[in-house]
C-alpha cells in the first residue's frame, strides 16, 4: 500500500480517492464498507499553529496578524492556542552543570505575573525564577541551579548579597556603579543645596568615569578627605522635646547627607566598587568585565516590560508563560519550540492533568503571590462560632 494511502478507521480496509471536498481536500472512500473520510495531518496543523503561537507571544504581533499568516480567523487561532499554554518551557540550566561563567548579572523586575529574577551574561540568559519579592531564599533557589561564577554584578539588594555569600562563597561581588549613584541621588537629590551635599554627589557621579587603578585610588583618597573635612558637620545632632511627655530625643541634623556618605564608604571599605579593574584569575577576557547591570536592565528587563505592556491583557499565569518563552529564546542554545511542543504532544499530555491543576490554582499560592482563581467567600466547613448551621447539634 502506498505510504500516503490511509486505512479505514471503521473496518481497517484499503481506501481509494473519491473526489474532493468543498474545501478542496482529497476525499477517501473505503473499498470494503464504503465509509468516507479525509486524511488528517494534525502534526502539520499543530506545527504551524504553535509557530504562530510563539511568534505572537514573543513579538508585538497581534492575534489578527498571526491569524492572517496562518490563514484562519483570529478566533480559530485563539481556540488552537488553548492547550499550547500547557506546554512546559524547558529549564535552560539542565545539561550545563560544571560550566563556570566569567561574570553573571543578577536583577529582578516586577510584572503582573509577579517578581521575575533573571541571571544573565553579556550575551545570553542563563536562568530565571518567579517569586513575590527579591528575598534571600528566592535568590538562593536561582543560584543553586548555576555553578559559581568568577564575578557577580548586583544592584545592591540585600537578598542577592546574602544568597551569594551562601551559594557562591568564592565569587567576587561587583556592586553596580549606576545603582550606587542612584542611592546617593536619592539622599541628596540631583541639585543639593549644601556644599557637603554637592561634594558627595559629585564623587558619586565620578564613579562611572574611573578606568584604571590610579583613578580609583585618587577617588578613594577624595572620599577619605571628604570624611575628614565634613566629619564634625555630619556629626551634628538636633534635640527635640515631646510636648506631651517632655522627653528629649535626638537625631542627626544632616541625616540624608550622612547616609549618602556612608553608602559610598561602605562599598569602598568592602571592595565592592572596583572589582572590574582587577578581575580574578581565570577570566578569559578582562575587557568584557563590566561594572554595571545595564546590559541586563536595558537588554532583557526592558524588553520584558515592553512585551508585558504590548500584551497587557494577559492574565498572571499566561503572562508568566509568555515571558518564560521569551527568556528561553534568549538563552545560549535554545531548542526549536515546535519540537519541544511536539515532544509534549502539543500540550495534550499536560491537558490530562487539568483537573488537578484547576484544583491547585484555585488555592492562593503565598510563595509566588498568585491569588485564587475564584472563590465563593463562604467556608463550607462547619464552624461553631458563626451562625451557619449544618445539621443538628
Amino acid at each position: 500500500m502506498p505510504k500516503n494511502q490511509p486505512r479505514c478507521q471503521v473496518c481497517g480496509g484499503e481506501m481509494k480517492r473519491n473526489g474532493k471536498t468543498s474545501a478542496n481536500r482529497t476525499r477517501w472512500r473505503c473499498k470494503t464498507c464504503g465509509a468516507s473520510t479525509t486524511k488528517q495531518r494534525p502534526d502539520i496543523t499543530n506545527s504551524a499553529a504553535f509557530a504562530a503561537f510563539i511568534t505572537h507571544l514573543t513579538t508585538g504581533a497581534s492575534l489578527r496578524t498571526a491569524a492572517a499568516e496562518v490563514g484562519c480567523h483570529p478566533r480559530t487561532l485563539q481556540r488552537r492556542f488553548e492547550h499550547f499554554w500547557l506546554v512546559d518551557v524547558p529549564d535552560p540550566t539542565i545539561g550545563h552543570e560544571g560550566r563556570v561563567y566569567d561574570q553573571v548579572f543578577l536583577d529582578g523586575t516586577y510584572t503582573a505575573g509577579g517578581c521575575l529574577i533573571v541571571a544573565a551574561t553579556l550575551d545570553h540568559v542563563i536562568a530565571w525564577h518567579w517569586c513575590t519579592r527579591e528575598t534571600t531564599r528566592d535568590y538562593q533557589r536561582l543560584l543553586e541551579r548555576i555553578p559559581a561564577p568568577l564575578i557577580a554584578v548586583i544592584d545592591g539588594g540585600q537578598g542577592a548579597a546574602s544568597a551569594i555569600k551562601t551559594c557562591w562563597p568564592t565569587t567576587k561581588v561587583q556592586r553596580c556603579l549606576v545603582h550606587a549613584q542612584r542611592v546617593v541621588r536619592r539622599h541628596t537629590t540631583a541639585r543639593p543645596r549644601t556644599d557637603a551635599g554637592r561634594a558627595i554627589y559629585q564623587l558619586a557621579l565620578n564613579l562611572t568615569k574611573i578606568t584604571d587603578f590610579d583613578e580609583a585610588a585618587a577617588w578613594g583618597a577624595q572620599l577619605h578627605e571628604y570624611g575628614n573635612v565634613y566629619r564634625d558637620w555630619m556629626n551634628q545632632k538636633t534635640f527635640t522635646t515631646d510636648p506631651a511627655t517632655r522627653q528629649r530625643t535626638w537625631s542627626w541634623t544632616h541625616e540624608r547627607t550622612r547616609k549618602a556618605y556612608n553608602s559610598l564608604n561602605h562599598l569602598w571599605r568592602n571592595n565592592l566598587l572596583f572589582v572590574y579593574l582587577e578581575p580574578p584569575d581565570g577570566v578569559l577576557d578582562a575587557n568584557r568585565i563590566k561594572s554595571t547591570t545595564n546590559s541586563l536592565e536595558g537588554g532583557i528587563n526592558a524588553q520584558l516590560k515592553l512585551l508585558a505592556r504590548t500584551h497587557r491583557g494577559r492574565s498572571g499565569e499566561h503572562q508568566r508563560r509568555m515571558l518564560e518563552w521569551w527568556l528561553y529564546l534568549q538563552t545560549e542554545l535554545p531548542d526549536d519550540p515546535v519540537e519541544i511542543a511536539r515532544q509534549s504532544n502539543w500540550g495534550q499530555d499536560q491537558l490530562a492533568k487539568v483537573p488537578i491543576l484547576t484544583h491547585n490554582e484555585n488555592q492562593a499560592d503565598h510563595e509566588t503571590g498568585r491569588p485564587a482563581l475564584y472563590d465563593n467567600a463562604i467556608d463550607t466547613n462547619y464552624t461553631h462560632s458563626i451562625g451557619i448551621q449544618k445539621g443538628h447539634i
